[in-house]
């Protein structure tokens, strides 16, 4: 009795995350800062299909792209429709930059994470969806929070911020 329920209640879980994906995907569909950044790759809106997003417990930071595949850490199940939403932009650009940089050679010579320039463009796209669809104070909290978190020293902050926000001009 008791594997039949727990069948049944991985089954739910299952299916509530393929609803929330399927959900995710079709909001971004319509959303304008998706569809900048599909424009910015010279991709349809439609790519979205194509790509696939899963939910997984799997990996030890909140989002992952591997090969234009997006793993979003089980973690969001539990968060806002829109934070789920902004995480997956973040990764779809790092699957259209994927797409675009294959076969290429890759810079070997990492450089710090916020200082890469593919992750400030997923972030530049993540803080504009985030102002849109929250508030530009909760993205500009979310802004501090990542320069923290992430151990920018006080003197960088100013310039790392508007870095990281610059989109947000556009």
């Amino acid at each position: 009795m008791i594997e039949v329920f727990a069948a049944k209640k991985k089954k739910k879980k299952l299916m509530a995350r393929t609803k929330i994906v399927a959900d995710l995907k079709d909001f971004l569909k319509s959303n304008n800062i998706f569809k900048e950044l599909c424009d910015e790759y010279e991709q349809d809106v439609s790519i979205l299909d194509g790509i696939p997003v899963v939910f997984t417990s799997e990996i030890d930071v909140t989002a992952k792209t591997i090969n234009a595949k997006v793993f979003l850490n089980t973690s969001l199940v539990d968060e806002k429709f829109e934070i789920m939403a902004r995480y997956l932009i973040h990764e779809l650009a790092h699957c259209f930059q994927h797409m675009e940089n294959e076969g290429k050679k890759q810079d070997k010579n990492k450089k710090d994470y916020l200082n890469r320039p593919e992750e400030l463009e997923a972030f530049q796209y993540q803080i504009k969806f985030d102002a849109k669809e929250r508030s530009g104070e909760k993205a500009n909290d979310y802004v501090n929070d990542l320069l923290s978190y992430h151990d920018i020293p006080k003197s960088k902050r100013d310039i790392k911020k508007r870095e990281l926000m610059n989109k947000l001009d556009d």
